[in-house]
C-alpha cells in the first residue's frame, strides 16, 4: 500500500447533512458542523419531501401542496442552519421531493461532498435500518464516505474522536478503510485500534485463526504518518457484527470505520459487511464511518 505523506489530511470541503427532522435523527448534526467547523468546510443541510406528501392531493392542489410543504421544510432548515451561521460557519439548506435516497446522492455528486452525514433510528423515514431501506442505499451508493449517526449513539459531537475502531474483512476496500482511519487517529491523535472477525466454520487451531489476520492487519498499517499511539489490532471468533460491537465496547470507542460493499454484495446475506452493516449502526453506541470500494481519501 502507498506510505501516506506526514502531513496528509482528509481534505473535507463540502460535507453533506441529511435530516428528516425527526429528533432522534437530527442528533447527527452536531457531527456534521463538528467536522465543518474543524476542516473549514462548507455544510449543506438536505431534507427530501417524501412522495406520499403530495401524491394523493386532488390534481388541482397537487402543486399547491408541494409547495406548502417545500416552504414548510424551508423554514424548519433554516432554523437548523441558522445559530450555525451566526456562529461564522458557511451553510446552505438545500430542498428535494420524491426518492429521498436518490436525491441525497444527487445532492453529493452534486455540491462534490467529502462526507455524509445522516443520523437513523428505529422508525421510518432516513432511520429505517431494514436492508434496502434509504439509509442503507445512501451507505452503499454514495460517492464519498458516509458518517451515520445510530440510534444508540451517547458519544458527543463536541468530544474528539479519542479511540477509533478500524474494522476491516480483508476485501479490495481494506486499504481504503484503514487509510481513512489512520488519518483521523492522527488528526485527533487517537488511539487505533484494527479488527478483523474469523466467521464461519474455522478449517485451522484457534490459535492460527487469529495469528494470521492478525499479522494481515500489521500489514495493513502504513508506516507513515506517525500515530501518537501505536496501533493495536484484535482478532475476534463469531458473529461479524457481535465481534465488532464487543471490540467498540472493550476500547470504549468514539468512532468506528468499516467497509461498504457495493450494491450486489450489499443486499446479500451471506456477505460479511452487507448483512452486519445495518446491525452495527443500529447497536453501536458510537459513529460508525463506511468508505466504499472507490472512496479515496482527498488531500488537502
Amino acid at each position: 500500500m502507498k506510505a501516506l505523506g506526514t502531513q496528509t489530511k482528509i481534505a473535507l470541503k463540502n460535507i453533506l447533512f441529511a435530516t428528516d427532522f425527526e429528533a432522534r435523527a437530527d442528533r447527527a448534526l452536531p457531527f456534521a458542523a463538528t467536522l465543518a467547523t474543524r476542516y473549514g468546510a462548507k455544510l449543506f443541510a438536505a431534507h427530501v419531501i417524501p412522495q406520499e406528501a403530495y401524491a394523493f392531493a386532488h390534481p388541482d392542489s397537487a402543486e399547491r401542496t408541494l409547495r406548502e410543504a417545500q416552504d414548510h421544510a424551508g423554514c424548519k432548515l433554516e432554523q437548523m442552519i441558522s445559530p450555525l451561521q451566526r456562529q461564522g460557519l458557511p451553510c446552505q439548506a438545500l430542498l428535494g421531493d420524491g426518492g429521498a435516497a436518490e436525491a441525497i446522492i444527487g445532492f453529493a455528486h452534486t455540491y462534490a461532498a467529502d462526507l455524509i452525514v445522516v443520523g437513523t433510528s428505529s422508525r421510518s423515514g432516513l432511520g429505517k435500518l431494514a436492508l434496502g431501506s434509504v439509509a442503507e442505499e445512501i451507505i452503499r451508493e454514495a460517492p464519498c464516505p458516509v458518517l451515520t449517526v445510530g440510534p444508540r449513539v451517547v458519544s458527543e459531537a463536541s468530544e474528539a474522536f479519542r479511540s477509533i475502531l478500524c474494522a476491516t474483512d480483508f476485501s479490495t476496500a481494506s486499504s481504503r478503510v484503514v487509510d481513512f482511519a489512520v488519518f483521523l487517529a492522527h488528526e485527533f491523535r487517537a488511539h487505533l485500534t484494527l479488527t478483523h472477525v474469523v466467521s464461519g466454520m474455522l478449517r485451522e487451531s484457534p490459535r492460527l485463526a487469529i495469528e494470521v489476520p492478525e499479522q494481515g492487519l500489521r500489514a495493513l498499517i502504513p508506516p507513515e504518518p506517525k500515530l501518537d499511539h501505536e496501533p493495536q489490532v484484535v482478532v475476534e471468533i463469531g458473529p461479524v457484527a457481535e465481534g465488532i460491537l464487543s471490540v467498540a465496547t472493550d476500547m470504549a470507542a468514539d468512532l468506528i470505520v468499516m467497509g461498504a460493499r457495493e450494491v450486489g454484495a450489499f443486499a446479500q446475506t451471506a456477505s460479511h459487511f452487507g448483512s452486519t452493516a445495518h446491525e452495527i449502526i443500529s447497536l453501536a453506541t458510537c459513529p460508525v464511518l463506511t468508505v466504499g470500494e472507490t472512496h479515496e481519501p482527498q488531500n488537502d
